[in-house]
């Protein structure tokens, strides 16, 4: 049966949350508001001595590249070079540790780690190739083993690299679209030493959705040409048997532990929830439809707890119930941060959301979100030549420290943070054990 909604319509998402921010006393002219809170900021740094500033381990020039900090290491990538070369920096002293090149055309833009491996690979929509990954040593960059695909972004308890090899135009079109896909669809898991722990085919006319929780993919819905529906468990390798039924929609997501099955009218999208097992769980209708002109015309993911679909407009679920909570205009970004909450980013400000209602917890008007650490946001405010660094695990900020240039984007790992910078370089910090 329908399940009762109720819905609380914010309007255009940055115009409502921007009035609600800018409440000041009457007679107040307008941006004096940011100004004052940019200023106490500012005088609270300078009257409350800060931390022992951060240790500059090193700066090494992007060359309009990409790098990732992981597994104790810096590793940039000249992914603009073909073949790409990846040069690995000791993020204890900023020393070389290793440079690779694969052979032949491949281009990389990623680097993940697992124990002592490095896991490079293409950004398989920019490469226009299906790619091939290549697993490397952390300690001395030798190659272990490669594989022609892109890895599946799985959450640790998925044993093994779990690598998608298919036509470039079912990684980078079909799949996003849940389209049919023209060829066959491989995924093959491949651990340390290069053996193949498990490979699982899919028919070419099937149309794929893989897992969107938050945390990794664990699994991926097939329905075929027959209409029916099966399971691929990445932990295992497990495919189920195909399980006729009403799954046929104009869209199907894997979202956490549920599986959605959606079809739109012109009046919105009804969603109808089934659990792994494909029992039924509930059924809603949202008042959005697709985008247009998109790839990724209508979405569905786990986010904070809720369940956020987004098409031409977004609206936000309980994903045990399926009530939906709250709408909003647009597409906005929004992100899982410390605390349960939702951040709505833009340019110099940032919206924290109570998932559950869509309600401003607070604006942090000023702040750029440069990374996410467990319970923890880092934050920057830009000045024109330095940049102001604080800790958010809410509505609280801290700020503890100031560091020469502007940053933009940062990966944190530990007590380690590197950040893109606006002479396109990488800057690798060592934050004090006494940061807060």
């Amino acid at each position: 049966m329908p399940v009762s909604t109720v819905t609380i319509d914010l309007g255009v998402i940055d115009d409502g949350w921007a009035a609600e921010a800018d409440a000041r006393p009457a007679g107040l002219p307008r941006g004096w508001g940011l100004l004052a809170a940019v200023g106490l900021v500012l005088s609270l740094a300078s009257a409350v001595p800060l931390p022992e500033p951060p240790h500059e381990v090193t700066r090494q020039p992007l060359r309009n590249g990409q790098f990732h900090l992981t597994g104790g290491a810096l590793f940039v990538l000249e992914s603009d070079r073909t073949p790409t070369p990846v040069e690995a920096f000791d993020a204890a002293d900023g020393s070389t540790r290793w440079t690779y090149t694969p052979d032949g055309l491949s281009t990389l833009s990623f680097v993940t780690t697992d124990g002592d491996l490095a896991v490079l690979s293409p950004d398989l929509c920019r490469s226009g190739v299906t790619g091939t990954t290549f697993a490397v040593d952390l300690r001395t960059g030798r190659e272990r083993w490669h594989a022609t695909g892109v890895p599946v972004r799985t959450p640790p308890g998925v044993t093994g690299t779990v690598v998608l090899r298919s036509l470039w135009s079912d990684g980078c079109g079909a799949l996003a679209a849940n389209t049919s896909i023209a060829g066959t669809l491989r995924w093959q898991a491949i651990d340390g030493a290069g053996r193949t722990l498990w490979e699982v085919p899919v028919e070419p006319g099937t149309r794929v959705a893989v897992d969107t929780a938050e945390q990794g993919a664990v699994w991926a819905a097939l329905l075929d040409k027959q209409g029916g529906m099966s399971i691929v468990d990445f932990t295992t390798g497990a495919r189920s048997s195909p399980v006729p039924g009403v799954f046929a929609g104009d869209l199907f997501a894997a979202a956490g532990d549920l599986l959605i099955v959606a079809g739109w009218d012109t009046s919105g999208t009804t969603l109808t929830a089934y659990g792994r097992d494909f029992r039924r769980r509930w059924e809603s209708h949202v008042p959005t439809g697709p985008a247009s002109g998109r790839t990724d015309r209508l979405t569905v993911r786990p986010c904070a707890g809720a369940l956020c679909v987004t098409g031409q407009r977004t609206a936000v679920l309980d994903p045990a119930t399926g009530v939906l909570l709250w709408t909003a205009a647009g597409r906005p970004a929004l992100t899982t941060v410390p605390g349960g909450l939702l951040a709505a980013p833009a340019a110099g400000r940032v919206t924290l959301l109570d998932p559950a209602t869509g309600l401003a917890v607070t604006e942090l008007r000023g702040w750029d979100v440069l990374g996410v650490a467990g319970p923890r946001m880092l934050l920057g405010l830009q000045s024109a030549d330095g940049t102001l660094l604080a800790w958010s695990a809410g509505p609280e900020v801290t700020p503890f420290a100031t560091v020469e240039g502007r940053l933009a984007g940062c990966e944190l790992d530990a007590a380690l943070v590197a950040c893109r910078t606006a002479a396109d370089e990488v800057l690798l910090l060592r934050l004090p054990t006494s940061a807060p």
